[in-house]
């Protein structure tokens, strides 16, 4: 289909009712036909059209007109069309003054316009005219009203529209509803077509567009037939009884423009190939790895339960204020100044969901619970909350859309559509972007062994039961980056053989062995004539050293174990137990997570406001292209630094790189690195 096709669609002439959107048919000029022979409809129309944002750019930022700086994607078919369009009229303080909605006779031709012509009752317009008129005749400010156009819309907006009166200034404050249990379809699915994605997905207005409509009442009387309707997104240069030369509602194109209500989530592997990747290597040959992470699952967290059905701005993301001094605006541009105001804004912002715990009340698929008298974690149950994909069920998938400008050539990539999801923004200062409250994606990645790699981490990786209490543990120490953590030790007999190695000035030898005063020493099994030589572990009872020994050598208690993994990670030791994937088997595994970036700063570790967010009618390309150390454990009491709730999105420790280009659908491409 030809961009035109997809970009652009006329819908006109839209019965409208005071009391809610009327459905019915309503009276006209055709005494044969359906409109009970009388002569109480005129007709007018208006050009629809979906916004297109220009300009391409290697990072994802909002330009200062709006846009992404990644280009646009021109989106599927199915991601296009319009089954039906609601109309929506409103003075220009956006008191409600009617709707109506057109589903059948809409058309589609060669021009790539869709277009239905509709009647609407005089009696609709008269109580405006008679109430803001003199003798049925307008003043030229109660000319301009207010279109508003929502395409698709679902059942529950009709509900909405069928209890709003005339005056009404909440309708354009009516919240759209989502909840999603995983392994179900949404509950309000049809926002985004349906649980196939088919059925047309939900569109509205993207900004406000004013329209002027005739002085007199009377002249309504020349648009009383389909074939010379009022156009309120076009010319209408004679108006023979009208105080006006003419009106003229082409001005800038004419068109309502509207966006999709929900935005896109796309993924192709980043690695080298089956979304492996180098991760550690040979302390002795810097040019070889010996370890590699295969990510095999992602998994969608903290998707928002809220959205507005109208979009609005404001220079702190908060609602407007008794003044309006932060800049808010309904249908307001996004630019890259300003923020998209989120239905929880104010909870964001006051940090009540956090203090609260409130967080299953805001969002689906939550990134942690907190089991009754207990802390927030991320466990079994906190995963079992998950959106959770197979990554090569996603990669393998056919959802592809092959008309993408912004990717000439395919040198982007060939991303797939993973899902679709809510916005989600969060106001004020960037300190509010927590991942408790921000939209991420968790990736589950198996820790696997290089071809023709040997030693003891090897046969720990390949001979692994899936039993943690059977399989060694494997040990990182400090952050992954420096002389220590770069190694990846097999078993705590390893840990304490570097420890002294590398000498009692050492940092490493403090966490090991705490405030020993004894002389640790690595034990030296038998050979021939000599002796065995008994380990010496710590005399210092609360260090790591002493715990392991506690637990390791004294029957293994559970309890024991429980302060030995405290101690460690309280000495900054990552600890990483073997388990069982029900698809990928046997294995040592690790997650890593990345919060979704709206507006990229490409300054790690700094944030700026908006970087952080989900925004409506964004297509957001994920790809991960590099992994430097191992991800957290899949069990929290083995992280010392567990992710919590309250950390900030970005914190400078970086594990992954995610590349990420967000496309109206704006494109916006994020590479991610861990």
């Amino acid at each position: 289909m030809k961009k035109g096709k997809l970009f652009q669609f006329v819908a006109t002439a839209l019965a409208l009712a005071f009391a809610g959107c009327s459905h019915d048919t309503l009276t006209g000029d055709d005494p044969e036909g359906d409109q009970n022979g009388s002569k109480d409809a005129v007709y007018m129309n208006v050009t629809v059209q979906l916004p297109v944002a220009g300009g391409m750019g290697s990072r994802s930022t909002t330009g200062e007109t709006g846009g992404s700086s990644d280009g646009t994607e021109i989106g599927l078919d199915r991601e296009n069309k319009v089954n039906s369009v609601l109309l929506v009229l409103a003075d220009t303080d956006n008191k409600f003054i009617g709707c109506a909605e057109k589903s059948e006779g809409i058309t589609t031709g060669d021009d790539g316009k869709t277009t239905t012509v509709q009647s609407i009752s005089k009696s609709v317009l008269s109580e405006y005219y008679n109430k803001n008129g003199a003798n049925g005749t307008l003043s030229a400010t109660k000319q301009q009203i207010n279109v508003f156009i929502f395409c698709n819309p679902t059942d529950a907006l009709r509900r909405i529209f069928d209890g709003v009166s005339a005056g009404d200034e909440t309708w354009y404050d009516q919240v759209c509803i989502v909840s999603e249990v995983p392994g179900q379809s949404s509950d309000n699915a049809a926002i985004w077509g349906g649980a196939d994605y088919t059925a047309g997905f939900l569109m509205s207005s993207y900004k406000l567009s004013t329209k002027k409509i005739p002085a007199k009442f009377s002249d309504w009387d020349e648009f009383t037939t389909k074939e010379k309707p009022f156009k309120l997104s076009g010319n209408n240069p004679n108006i023979g009884g009208s105080t006006d030369a003419g009106i003229d509602n082409s001005i800038d194109g004419g068109a309502i423009e509207v966006e999709r209500s929900v935005a896109r989530f796309d993924f192709k592997d980043g690695s080298k190939g089956n979304n492996t990747y180098d991760v550690v290597k040979d302390q002795e040959d810097d040019t070889k790895y010996i370890m590699q992470i295969q990510l095999q699952r992602m998994a969608l967290v903290n998707m928002s339960k809220n959205f507005y059905y109208l979009r609005r701005v404001s220079n702190d993301g908060l609602g407007k204020n008794e003044a309006n001094t932060n800049g808010y605006g309904l249908c307001g541009l996004e630019t890259s100044n300003n923020y998209v105001v989120d239905t929880d804004a104010k909870e964001k912002n006051d940090g009540t969901i956090i203090s609260g715990n409130k967080y299953s009340e805001y969002f689906n698929f939550c990134l942690g619970h907190t089991p009754k008298d207990g802390e927030w974690t991320i466990d079994p149950i906190a995963r079992d909350q998950w959106y959770t994909s197979k990554i090569q069920d996603v990669i393998d998938s056919k959802d592809v859309d092959n008309d993408t400008p912004w990717n000439e050539g395919g040198t982007k990539g060939d991303y797939k559509i993973w899902r679709y999801v809510t916005e989600n923004t969060i106001p004020g200062a960037t300190s509010n972007q927590m991942t408790g409250i921000s939209t991420g994606i968790v990736f589950k990645g198996k820790m696997i062994v290089p071809a023709g790699v040997t030693g003891t981490l090897a046969d720990a990786l390949q001979n692994a039961t899936g039993v943690a209490a059977d399989d060694p543990i494997l040990y990182v120490y400090g952050n992954g980056n420096d002389v220590y953590g770069r190694n990846i030790f097999v078993r705590w007999t390893e840990v304490r053989a570097m420890a002294i190695e590398q000498g009692t000035s050492s940092p490493m030898y403090k966490a090991v062995f705490g405030n020993a005063t004894n002389t640790p020493a690595v034990g030296k099994a038998a050979e021939g004539e000599i002796p065995e030589v008994p380990a010496v572990y710590s005399n210092d009872a609360e260090s790591a050293d002493a715990k392991w020994d506690a637990w390791y050598n004294n029957g293994k208690a559970v309890a024991a174990l429980k302060a030995f993994k405290l101690a460690a990670t309280e000495a900054n030791f990552t600890l990483y137990e073997s388990s069982v994937d029900e698809d990928y088997g046997k294995g040592y595994y690790c997650y890593y997570y990345y919060w979704n970036r709206h507006n990229d700063n490409s300054n790690a570790g700094v944030m700026r406001s908006m970087e952080f967010a989900v925004v409506r009618n964004n297509v957001y390309k994920l790809a991960v292209t590099n992994i430097s150390k191992l991800g957290h454990p899949r069990v929290s009491e083995n992280d010392p630094d567990p992710v919590d709730p309250e950390d900030p999105d970005e914190d400078g420790d970086v594990y992954l790189s995610v590349s990420v280009e967000v496309l109206p659908w704006v494109v916006r491409v994020n590479n991610i690195e861990f």
